[in-house]
């Protein structure tokens, strides 16, 4: 190669990548116009998930556009940030990142369909006496919070879970970004298939069906290690034995998949502490036998024997013992908790073994012996639901499943399908192929398939909500951002303006849109969209640069707006534009260059 062009070529390409890492805040400055700083926050994330980098990212891109500039932005791990949030060691409170605590924080929630905001956002959980390291303090909260945990009828308890939202989405302690969604790629003509609640392993298969099957086969990520219902630890266990093991109660989408009854007639109770039960006359077990009040009593104590193991024990005890239950006959009973419980439903639901099947076996022996039976004798791994083990594969780990035949008759209808497979897959790859190829029928959401790798023959799929949440939480002992007592206008409403400005400054549907590939949607408040009670009637908070300087004026800070504004008339995917903008040009370099070479 010709010396004297490389080193012309390498000048260009220096110059045009050289673009790339020119500091982005001062061409933002310049493209933008971005006013003096007001005040100025650091930032605090962590440093897992290349997606939520992105934001953390567009976010620093975003404040200075309404006066807050970003001093530090400390990308980290979790030993780095719980001594700064939920685990300062004190003195109380917990300072700014200055002083050794937080500013904001960029973190993620798990959750599920029953919403506990009891230790996060009520004032006597305040570090260090709880979670609530947001420091957020709310008599109203507090009343609403208390209201909810001691409700026993689902109606009240939605009707505080609502307060609490339309609080937390008024006050901002924390800042919801996004909802994630899951992706289930099946067969384009399943039917019946509810995805949230299988997500959630709570929902037996017994009326999914495709026209013209009699069998169904779903591919799992995971190898199966568990093979009895009060001993698990991975959902993808959970989810077969569903169909096995059923209880009292089973969540019902009709019921915005709270708990209605399944085994039960009927459940009642006039305080939250003492339930009276009537078990459906015609229940039995897959092998006929009637299910009676004696198993329920044999389950229960089975439940809180600590030689069990179980994963639930712990929180099995505190809610009932051994003389919990007072048989009335062999189909009612009453049973008293120890405590009140907003989510006692849950315990009403345990999964239940045949007595007649398993109490000859000590509780200790349960695990090994479901292992053994499992391999060795899988005619003994029946319940009620609408499946019951017909055998396992374990060299190539395929459980496979037949219906129960018994279902029908306390059920009312048979399950769809007379056999269900459940294999394990070792990628994705090889997952959707076999999807394609008709040989499988579904394919778990777990192995994260974006939406364009589904655009193959013979498969569709469904997006269902992950029970989580990505927020930005605030330290509400902030002067600006908290107390607002170094506002222009000191105080709290001006700390709650800035925050709003915030919260009108996140980009959540150029987050869904360009960084999930439409595998999520804008969130509302720290509220799952799984869960029960949540509140539809709330609407995300959409970007719009206006009504953020409206309200950085609202806090006294000398800004101009333009009320109203369409949320749409902004460029707000900054970094992606910029991007593509020095990918252009770097693209131009290189076809320069290239058409260089070819001189002679």
């Amino acid at each position: 190669m010709n010396a004297k062009y490389f080193g012309r070529k390498t000048i260009h390409l220096f110059l045009i990548v050289g673009l790339l890492f020119v500091p982005y805040q001062q061409l933002l400055n310049i493209a933008e116009g971005n006013p003096e700083p007001f005040f100025s926050i650091s930032i605090l994330a962590p440093n897992s998930g290349t997606a939520r980098l992105q934001w953390h990212t567009l976010m620093f891109e975003q404040l200075p556009k309404i006066g807050i500039a970003v001093d530090t932005f400390d990308h980290t791990g979790w030993a780095q940030i719980s001594p700064r949030t939920w685990g300062y060691p004190g003195p109380y409170p917990i300072p700014t990142y200055a002083e050794g605590g937080y500013d904001i924080l960029f973190l993620g929630w798990g959750g599920g369909f029953d919403w506990d905001p009891a230790g996060l956002y009520d004032s006597p959980s305040i570090i260090p006496n709880g979670d609530n390291f947001y420091q957020y303090n709310n008599p109203a909260m507090d009343a609403a919070i208390t209201s909810y945990t001691s409700s026993f009828t689902l109606t009240d308890r939605n009707k505080y879970a609502g307060e609490i939202q339309s609080l937390l989405y008024e006050d901002l302690p924390q800042i919801s970004i996004i909802y994630s969604l899951g992706c289930y790629s099946h067969d384009p003509n399943i039917t019946n298939f509810e995805a949230l609640l299988w997500a959630g392993a709570y929902y037996p298969f017994h009326n999914l069906s495709i026209p013209g099957q009699t069998s169904f086969t779903y591919a799992t990520p995971a190898d199966f290690e568990d093979f009895h219902p009060f001993i698990y630890e991975s959902v993808y266990d959970a989810q077969w034995l569903l169909q096995i093991y059923n209880g009292l109660l089973q969540r019902d989408p009709i019921l915005d998949n709270s708990y209605g009854p399944w085994l039960a007639e009927s459940v009642s109770s006039t305080d939250g502490v003492t339930y009276d039960v009537v078990i459906k006359d015609d229940a039995c077990w897959a092998d006929g036998v009637d299910l009676t009040t004696d198993d329920i009593i044999y389950n229960y104590q089975l439940a809180v024997n600590p030689s069990l193991n179980g994963i639930s024990y712990s929180t099995n005890i505190k809610y009932w013992d051994n003389d919990s239950i007072t048989k009335i006959n062999d189909k009612e009973f009453s049973i008293t908790f120890k405590q009140s419980y907003v989510f006692q439903d849950n315990n009403l639901a345990l999964n239940l073994l045949p007595e007649h099947i398993w109490s000859a076996i000590a509780p200790a022996d349960h695990k090994a012996t479901s292992i053994n039976w499992t391999n060795n004798y899988p005619e003994k791994m029946f319940g009620a639901g609408p499946y019951m083990l017909a055998d396992y594969d374990a060299t190539n780990r395929v459980i496979h499943l037949t219906a129960n035949p018994q279902f029908a008759d306390w059920f009312g209808a048979a399950p769809s399908f007379d056999d269900i497979y459940f294999e394990f897959f070792n990628t994705k790859v090889g997952a959707l192929a076999a999807l394609s190829a008709e040989t499988i029928d579904m394919v778990d959401s777990q192995f994260s398939p974006q939406i364009a790798e589904l655009a193959i023959p013979n498969v569709s799929y469904t997006l269902v909500d992950d029970p989580g949440i990505q927020e930005i939480a605030i330290n509400m002992e902030h002067p600006y951002l908290g107390t607002g007592m170094l506002c222009p206008i000191a105080g709290t409403e001006s700390a709650k303006h800035i925050r709003k400005a915030i919260s009108y400054m996140v980009p959540r549907q150029i987050i869904v849109n360009e960084i999930l590939n439409g595998l999520g949607v804008p969130a509302t408040t720290g509220c799952p969209r799984v869960a029960v009670g949540y509140n539809h009637s709330l609407i995300p908070y959409e970007y719009d640069i206006e009504l953020a300087k409206y309200h950085m004026n609202q806090a006294g800070f000398e800004i101009s707006y333009t009320l109203p504004a369409s949320p749409n008339s902004y460029v707000i995917s900054l970094s992606f534009s910029f991007m593509v903008i020095m990918f252009g040009l770097l693209g131009v370099g290189l076809w320069i260059t290239r058409k260089n070479s070819f001189k002679k």
